[in-house]
């Protein structure tokens, strides 16, 4: 059923303007699930070879056309090796967020991580308020024993007064970093990777460089809490985003650990379910 006619010579009809929208929704969620990857910058280096390729199809470059036109033909193999890490996060967080229309796992795991993520927003408020420098690394998938070594294991709650007090000055693990899981307080006073020549910024502090570096190179989180000024940062994958909010970190907390809850709650539920059945 045709609307109406744009420019009066395209009809646009329901099923049109539909189709365009899930595309724009399609197309949002995919940067969505790849920012903060080395796909963003691979994407715009395949955009820009496409611009270069409809440039010279206008200008009749021939040879550059039949050269970017078989590299094309090589286009989806070359996608699938190059973005294999990034296509798999992706599925496997397209299916978590299906998962998270399941209204049971809506309810319960929803007040432990809301516990969890009170308890270090609390404590990252109060040294920032003090400008006590801090260095808090939320572990997710990738293990990080090796740098839990560097430091005192600690395997203690989650608690914002335990926070407040490995970062307050007269601590003897207050310069080092701190690694938290899900569960628990995992190690203190920890050495985290130095950063190499090219990731030396003018701006940036010995904390916010050793943040950026171990970010870099797996998928923890890691907040930052200026010593001089105060202000809260978080490093993430490539970026660090700085002069956050403690609403903007709470929300940050709960995107990273959100999966990892319900999963968790997944898993307890069927050995719950395994058990009945025996």
């Amino acid at each position: 059923m045709e609307l109406f006619t744009l420019f009066d010579i395209i009809p646009v009809r329901m099923a049109d303007i539909l189709d365009i929208l899930l595309v724009s929704i399609l197309a949002y969620y995919v940067f969505y699930l790849f920012r903060g990857t080395r796909a963003v910058q691979m994407l715009f280096g395949g955009a820009i070879l496409l611009i270069i390729w409809f440039i010279a199809k206008w200008w009749e470059l021939h040879t550059l056309t039949w050269l970017l036109s078989n590299l094309a033909t090589l286009g989806i193999i070359a996608v699938v090796i190059l973005f294999q890490p990034e296509i798999r996060s992706a599925l496997t967080r397209i299916g978590q967020m299906i998962s998270r229309l399941n209204l049971r796992s809506l309810f319960f795991h929803a007040k432990a991580l809301d516990q969890i993520t009170e308890a270090l927003s609390s404590a990252v408020q109060d040294l920032a308020k003090n400008r006590y420098g801090a260095l808090i690394v939320l572990e997710k998938r990738v293990g990080l024993k090796n740098y839990a070594d560097t430091g005192e294991y600690l395997h203690a709650k989650i608690s914002s007064r335990l926070l407040r007090s490995l970062f307050f000055p007269n601590s003897a693990l207050h310069d080092g970093a701190v690694i938290v899981n899900y569960e628990e307080i995992v190690a203190a006073g920890c050495i985290l990777p130095m950063p190499t020549s090219s990731d030396t910024e003018s701006g940036y502090g010995m904390r916010h460089r050793a943040a950026k570096a171990l970010a870099a190179e797996c998928d923890a989180m890691v907040i930052v809490v200026s010593e001089e000024t105060g202000i809260i940062s978080i490093a993430y994958r490539n970026s660090l985003r700085r002069r956050l909010s403690i609403k903007e970190l709470e929300e940050e907390i709960k995107r990273h650990w959100q999966d990892l809850f319900e999963d968790d709650l997944n898993l307890k539920f069927t050995k719950k379910l395994m058990r009945k059945e025996s």
